[in-house]
């Protein structure tokens, strides 16, 4: 195996992958990228069987082969050559020693067998939708099996859904993100069990989904869409007409992920619909004023109090323990007098950051039916796209 390869294009292509590639593994061989040569096309792998990723690039035809490169070893070598501009790499399929070449000297190490690893069925068993099907008119049956997605909406629904999900591992189905295909629409929908995050995204003229179909996705690979580089060509990896894997054709990069075979919790149960209370705050003074006044919260239990007025609320906190506490008054804007309720401002600080403001105050809005009742909040009034549950804390 030898190729020339612009050491940027190499960097960039490692860093698509390195994502799946374990820090420590039972199985060094996974510890490894796998590099595949045929003519013009360098494949790099890498997986830590729960993810698969694969980058392709393109580049000068050299000696076709298959490889297993260290993985952390290559990545180092390729920081510390950082301002070359090409290398020359090699392989012999005997010893598996590699050799890298630079304007400034030649290097060796020691690679793998790649028959050494793993069987990818997953990977390349399964093929790239034809997205011409998928778009066409008629193309019915090519929507049961695919689904494609615009970059700038999967990118911006991963990115608001995949840090609510939960990281108890006795709550599988919760530890990933609910794919809700409804044929004109995509919800994305993540909870821990105290709070909730649901992003819509609308079929268009671009945007194809299939119809009633439900799939909850490790939040690890929903955290990868939220640097997608290009559209998402989705599929479904099946046994036994059984979904058991995800593939995300993306660019020239494809994730392969498994799926979480449990029952997602009925969320819409849990979503109130008479909210008669409306608070509306200035996104960027409610997070400036949260975070001086948690300085002085507990660290166990992280509550602040929301006393709410007409036109101002004050956030107050203690912790006991430290003998600290805090007070602070912001405006805002309620429809009511004398309320009280108490969030943990971690939770409260997070989904006000993921709200999308569209008005020149940088609002966010707040709806309430009660002080031991879930808040909803949305970043414009009514929104549908977007929303946030956030169960509040029990008052004193």
């Amino acid at each position: 195996m030898k190729f020339k390869i612009a050491l940027k294009d190499l960097n960039q292509a490692l860093q698509k992958v390195s994502s799946a590639l374990p820090k420590k593994s039972p199985l060094p061989v996974l510890e490894h990228f796998y590099f595949i040569l045929e003519g013009d096309l360098l494949k790099i792998i890498a997986t830590d069987q729960k993810i698969i990723i694969m980058h392709q690039l393109v580049i000068e035809p050299g000696e076709d082969g298959k490889i297993l490169v260290p993985g952390k070893k290559i990545l180092d070598i390729i920081r510390a050559l950082e301002d070359s501009e090409e290398l020359t790499f090699s392989a012999d399929h005997d010893t598996f020693n590699i050799s890298i070449k630079t304007i400034y000297g030649k290097y060796s190490m020691k690679g793998l067998d790649p028959n050494e690893y793993l069987d990818l069925p997953e990977l390349f068993q399964s093929e790239k939708p034809d997205i011409t099907k998928l778009l066409d008119d008629l193309g019915e049956e090519a929507r049961k099996e695919a689904a494609l997605i615009s970059m700038r909406d999967i990118t911006w629904a991963s990115d608001r859904t995949y840090f609510c999900s939960s990281k108890d591992d006795f709550k599988v189905a919760m530890t990933g993100v609910y794919f809700q295909f409804l044929g004109d629409k995509l919800n994305l929908v993540s909870t821990d069990g105290y709070r909730l995050s649901k992003a819509t995204i609308l079929s268009d003229g671009h945007n194809v989904f299939p119809n009633n179909l439900g799939i909850i996705i490790p939040a690890d690979t929903v955290e990868l869409l939220r640097k997608a580089d290009n559209d998402a060509l989705i599929s479904f990896i099946k046994n036994e007409d059984e979904i058991t894997h995800i593939r995300f054709d993306i660019g020239n990069s494809v994730i392969i992920s498994r799926r979480i075979a449990e029952t997602f919790p009925k969320y819409e149960n849990v979503i109130p619909t008479d909210n008669p209370y409306k608070l509306k705050l200035n996104k960027k003074e409610i997070i400036s004023a949260l975070r001086r006044v948690s300085l002085f919260a507990s660290s166990f239990q992280k509550m602040v109090k929301f006393q709410i007025s007409s036109e101002s609320m004050v956030l107050t906190t203690e912790d006991p323990d430290q003998g600290t506490q805090a007070q602070e008054t912001v405006p805002c804007e309620f429809n009511n007098e004398n309320f009280e309720i108490a969030f943990n401002y971690e939770f409260f600080i997070e989904a006000v950051q993921n709200m999308e403001t569209e008005d020149n105050n940088n609002s966010v809005f707040i709806e309430m039916s009660g002080a031991n009742k879930p808040a909803i909040i949305r970043p414009t009034e009514g929104d549908e796209r977007l929303l946030m549950l956030l169960m509040p804390m029990r008052l004193n």
